[in-house]
């Protein structure tokens, strides 16, 4: 079997969530960087794989996928469909199909409005307040939905693999 290629950049975080999932389930994946810094995403290579130009993409034979947590699932779904990480119960998806929702459309995208800031600044001072309570309020939401061990129950799922990727963030920062 052909190596999956995966075509991410090693400080993204839904990249990162592609590997940890790839790696839990003990899948390899033949890594291909893109440095979005200098605009390979952009490629014209880049963009017939991936028309939104974002990372993580993978190609499994030909078969092309972009959105880490479309990719984790499928990934999951393929080479491990017993997998706790993405259970076969419908309910038990929902509850985390609902918290990768939240990752991706509050968690992520209010680390990005406060990042874009950060690297800009000179100093933290520079950064606007607002832009930190927001990512703020983000965490307290999340926190909120952490009634359990984990974000969707009592095992590791790959709504806490995707979230702790967006928290490792801002050790960065």
């Amino acid at each position: 079997m052909e190596k999956i290629k995966f075509y991410s950049n090693l400080l993204s975080p839904p990249g990162r969530t592609v590997q940890l999932t790839a790696c839990a389930i003990g899948l390899d994946l033949e890594f291909h960087s893109v440095d979005v810094l200098n605009n390979e995403h952009l490629s014209e290579e880049f963009i017939k794989m991936n028309p939104q130009h974002t990372i993580p993409v993978i190609n499994d034979n030909g078969r092309v996928f972009y959105d880490s947590h479309a990719i984790a699932i499928y990934l999951i779904s393929k080479y491990a469909p017993k997998n706790s990480l993405y259970p076969q119960d419908l309910i038990k998806q929902a509850k985390i199909n609902a918290i990768l929702h939240f990752e991706s459309g509050v968690l992520f995208a209010r680390l990005r409005f406060l990042i874009d800031k950060v690297r800009e600044a000179t100093d933290m001072s520079q950064v606007p307040q607002d832009r930190i309570d927001y990512v703020l309020n983000a965490l307290s939401l999340l926190e909120a939905l952490l009634v359990d061990k984990y974000l969707a129950g009592n095992e590791m799922t790959i709504a806490d693999i995707s979230c702790s990727t967006n928290i490792k963030l801002l050790g960065k920062t």
